[in-house]
C-alpha cells in the first residue's frame, strides 16, 4: 500500500521496472511523438490524465494502480513514480480527484479505494457493492460514482465507508459518468438504455434514452455538457442530446452511427471520449488501433497503430493534442495526435 519511488535508469540497484519506448520521432509536447509506458502485467483496463494534464493514472488486471508523470523529457527519472497496491482483484477503473493529489479506484474485488497519490496510503476503503465494479467517475465536489455488475449505481464521499446514495436497476451496469458541473449522473449497461439522474434526487430519472442495439460499454460527455456519447458492445458509437429539455416527440439519440472502431467476440468494455475541443471523438477498438472521428461529419480522421491487442481505454489531454491509450497487450501509449 506504500508508494514505491522508482530509481533512475543509471542506478545499479533497484532499477525501474517501468521502461519507456519510442514509437516515432517527430516534435511534440512529449519528448517524442509517442512514448510507450511499460510496467503492468496483463491487460491495462483504465488510463486517465490528471485534470492539469501533468500526470497519468492507470489500473490493470494485475491488481495495481500505477502513477506516471507525463513524459515531457527523456532525461532523469523514468515516467513511472509509484505503485498503489491493496486491491485483491483487477483494478477496473482509476481516476484523479480534482485536487490532482488523490486517486479513486474501482475493482473486481467489489470495493472502491481512495488513495493519497503522494504517500501511497489508502485513505478509505469503501464497501457496498456485491459484484465487480466496472467504472468509477468523480465530480468536481469529489463525490465518486460507481457502477457494478450487481445492477447498482452508488455515490461515495471519501469521508465515509458506505455509499451516500444508491440507484438499483434490474441489469448489470457497465459504465457511468458525471456531467462537468457534477450535477447529473449518467449510466448504462446490459440494458442498452442511457439513464440520467439528478445526483441530489435519485428516486426517478431525469430522462432515459434507448437506441443502442447492444450493451453499452462507455459513456462520456463533451466539455459544455450538451452532447453525450456512448459506445456499444457491437462497436456502434452514437451521440445523444444531454440538454435539460428536449421537445416532446424529439428523440435524444442521434440516428447516425460512428462506424470504424470495431468490436468482435472478445466482449471487452471498450471506452470512447471527446477531444478537449469537442471537434473529434476517439475510441478504442478490437482491431488494435485508436480511431479518431470528426464529430460533425462522422468520418474517420486517423487510425493510430502501436498496440498489439485490443485498445480498451482512451483519454484526451485536457489542453494539448495528446491521447492516452491502454490495451490488453499490457502497454500504455501516450502520443501526440
Amino acid at each position: 500500500m506504500s508508494l514505491v519511488k522508482r530509481q533512475k535508469l543509471d542506478s545499479n540497484e533497484n532499477a525501474s521496472l517501468i521502461k519507456s519506448k519510442v514509437l516515432e520521432t517527430t516534435s511534440s509536447n512529449l519528448y517524442e511523438e509517442a512514448v510507450v509506458l511499460e510496467g503492468h502485467q496483463g491487460s491495462v483496463l483504465s488510463s486517465k490524465f490528471s485534470n492539469d494534464g501533468s500526470k497519468i493514472v492507470t489500473g490493470g488486471i494485475d491488481k495495481t494502480i500505477q502513477l506516471w508523470n507525463l513524459p515531457t523529457t527523456g532525461e532523469g527519472d523514468e515516467p513511472n513514480y509509484g505503485t498503489l497496491s491493496g486491491h485483491k482483484s483487477a483494478v477496473t477503473s482509476a481516476k484523479w480527484l480534482y485536487d490532482d493529489l488523490t486517486v479513486v479506484s474501482a475493482s473486481a474485488d467489489t470495493t472502491i479505494g481512495f488513495w493519497d497519490g503522494e504517500t501511497g496510503q489508502r485513505i478509505r476503503k469503501c464497501v457496498g457493492h456485491e459484484l465487480t465494479i466496472n467504472e468509477v467517475d468523480i465530480s468536481k465536489d469529489s463525490i465518486a460514482l460507481s457502477v457494478s455488475d450487481d445492477g447498482s449505481a452508488r455515490l461515495w464521499d471519501q469521508r465515509q465507508k458506505t455509499s451516500s446514495a444508491e440507484i438499483i436497476t434490474e441489469f448489470p451496469l457497465l459504465t457511468g459518468s458525471f456531467n462537468n458541473h457534477g450535477s447529473v449522473i449518467y449510466f448504462g449497461g446490459i440494458d442498452p438504455t442511457i439513464k440520467a439522474y439528478d445526483m441530489r434526487v435519485v428516486d426517478k430519472p431525469l430522462w432515459e434514452s434507448s437506441g443502442q442495439s447492444d450493451s453499452i460499454t462507455s459513456i462520456a460527455i463533451n466539455n459544455d455538457d450538451s452532447i453525450l456519447i456512448s459506445r456499444a458492445m457491437n462497436g456502434d458509437i452514437r451521440t445523444y442530446s444531454a440538454k435539460d429539455h428536449v421537445p416532446d416527440g424529439i428523440s435524444r439519440i442521434s440516428p447516425y452511427v460512428y462506424d470504424g472502431a470495431p468490436s468482435g467476440n472478445e466482449m471487452q468494455l471498450i471506452r470512447t471520449t471527446f477531444s478537449n475541443n469537442n471537434v473529434s471523438i476517439i475510441s478504442g477498438s478490437e482491431d488494435k488501433t485508436v480511431t479518431q472521428f470528426d464529430y460533425n461529419s462522422r468520418k474517420i480522421l486517423k487510425k493510430l497503430a502501436g498496440h498489439r491487442g485490443t485498445v480498451l481505454d482512451v483519454d484526451y489531454h485536457p489542453t494539448e493534442n495528446i491521447v492516452l491509450t491502454s490495451s490488453t497487450d499490457g502497454l500504455v501509449i501516450v502520443r501526440h495526435i
